[in-house]
């Protein structure tokens, strides 16, 4: 059998920096006083309401190919809209004698990495485990702070002292599953089966169940031999995760020791609809079918079996010397990003922005750690440097539509509206059919006083999202125009979709 063990961090291997900070900032990002207090336009009454239509309007969109976070960015539209608000726009030229000088923004206090240096696999080992023993040393007795050293023991292969540091984090905080699940996988990893299966076990006792319980759980199980027991926690576990392909895999894998062959090639079918493409998924279902006396297409699989195994021409060696630089960097970029969420929540932000900027030194181009360090600098309201991060991530290239509306919103923030237009412009080329650009640079126009490409933004947006609210918002800039028929029009259809169930 193949399997794969995998290690959770505390934030499953996902260099997105979730900072909470009790005395810091507010944990949740939305209720921070990220932009100043807002100065509301005077207008007619009316215009209040359009502030409320375009927050409604903002919280309905179009799904789109390829987009990732929607939730995230729809939080940050309505904070730019805030923004755009507070901040005064000149719609009147002034005299020379009472124009003032223009602002001058404020500059960065850091400078971002393009190009990373050659490192060697043992200098950043070596740097880890100065990393790792600081920070065993000053919170000996903090769970998190012991599941990111031992995060760093496995990864390097360190095994046993993994083990124990994990045996630490279940005894100190009992109901953090991804202790009980990477303690489970270094013990696997050791030949510890028995161990494994009861330290999952535990973590079930404990009223903990997950994906990874189960997925692991029932690989302990086969590896003892119990594939009654493996097949009946996958089999629970794909009640809940139905599309789960791995667990497919391990339920096939199990039915196939029992010799219930059909049942067994369902399972490895199943496997590979899901996504699963591994030789082992094609080795079981090539001896599933060739024992139920479908011998060419059992022989089809097994073949396409020998040829995954045979792709990699690269020596053991080769293999090891290649994919250690790559792992010991992916290792240093996790075990750096956990530290430094775990100092950040100890208030230490200095050490917490230069494990931040270290993770960029190691890996300039990836979104993930950027993301990782302009989070923080959201985080701490330092504007400049998150705004040249945000741009950096643009600049690589990134496939989220969040981070064109990070961007905008943070321009905004430092008064830079122009720029926060041409962002918002870029992420509506980019993603022709979102709402939310159209309906905030109807926003900014309307604020600015350009009523006519005000409505077009406006007109755009239900166009993609109709709504009664955005309707309204219509009628209200068509008022404002002047424009009785159009006004009533927009009205008119925000009836009618009111009355719709």
């Amino acid at each position: 059998m193949i399997h794969v063990y995998r290690l959770i961090p505390t934030h499953q291997q996902i260099l997105k920096f979730e900072l909470e900070s009790p005395n810091l900032e507010p944990s949740d990002p939305s209720s921070l006083p990220r932009r100043s207090s807002i100065v509301w336009i005077s207008m007619l009454m009316s215009v209040v309401a359009i502030g409320a239509a375009v927050v409604a309007l903002l919280m309905t969109r179009t799904a789109l190919d390829n987009q990732v976070n929607i939730a995230e960015s729809q939080a940050a539209l309505m904070e730019l809209k805030t923004t755009l608000q507070a901040q005064p726009v000149q719609t009147q030229p002034t005299s020379a004698a009472t124009q003032k000088q223009p602002s001058v923004l404020p500059r960065p206090t850091i400078r971002m990495v393009r190009e990373s240096m050659d490192v060697s696999s043992e200098s950043l080992e070596d740097e880890l485990e100065q990393v790792v023993t600081s920070l065993q040393i000053q919170y000996p007795k903090l769970p998190d702070a012991l599941h990111v050293v031992a995060m760093m023991k496995a990864q390097t292969r360190k095994y046993a002292e993994a083990q124990e540091l994990w045996q630490q984090c279940t005894r100190l905080a009992p109901k953090q599953e991804m202790y009980y699940v990477n303690l489970a996988s270094v013990a696997m990893e050791q030949g510890s089966d028995e161990f494994a299966a009861k330290t999952l076990q535990q973590a079930v006792d404990q009223g903990l169940e997950s994906f990874e319980i189960s997925y692991h759980l029932g690989i302990a199980k086969s590896r003892l031999g119990a594939y009654e027991d493996a097949i009946e926690i996958t089999e629970k576990a794909l009640k809940k995760y139905p599309t789960a392909a791995s667990l497919w895999l391990i339920l096939g894998q199990a039915q196939l020791e029992l010799e219930k062959n059909q049942e067994a090639e369902t399972s490895f079918r199943k496997a590979l609809e899901f996504g699963a493409s591994s030789p082992a998924v094609y080795v079981g279902l090539g001896n599933a079918c060739v024992r139920q006396g479908k011998r060419e297409e059992g022989t089809k699989f097994l073949k396409t079996y020998s040829e995954l195994k045979s792709q990699d021409k690269l020596s053991g060696q080769e293999r090891y010397q290649t994919l250690s630089v790559k792992e010991i960097k992916q290792t240093a970029t996790t075990v750096f990003t956990e530290a430094a969420t775990v100092y950040f929540r100890q208030k230490d932000t200095l050490q917490t922005e230069r494990l931040l900027t270290r993770c960029i030194a190691l890996e300039p181009t990836k979104p993930s750690g950027l993301r990782a360090l302009a989070d923080y600098y959201f985080k701490m309201k330092m504007l400049a440097e998150e705004r040249l991060v945000r741009e950096r991530i643009i600049e690589v290239g990134s496939d989220r539509f969040g981070d064109y509306i990070d961007v905008a919103k943070v321009c905004a923030q430092m008064g830079d509206r122009e720029s926060a237009e041409a962002n918002l412009k870029l992420a509506m080329a980019l993603y022709p059919q979102a709402v939310e650009p159209y309906a905030a640079l109807s926003q900014m126009h309307l604020e600015s006083g350009r009523l006519e490409s005000a409505k077009w933004y406006a007109q755009q947006s239900l166009e993609r999202q109709p709504s009664a609210e955005g309707f309204r918002f219509l009628a209200s800039i068509c008022k404002q125009q002047q424009d009785a028929l159009g006004e009533a029009e927009a009205l008119r259809l925000a009836k009618q979709l009111e009355k719709k169930p």
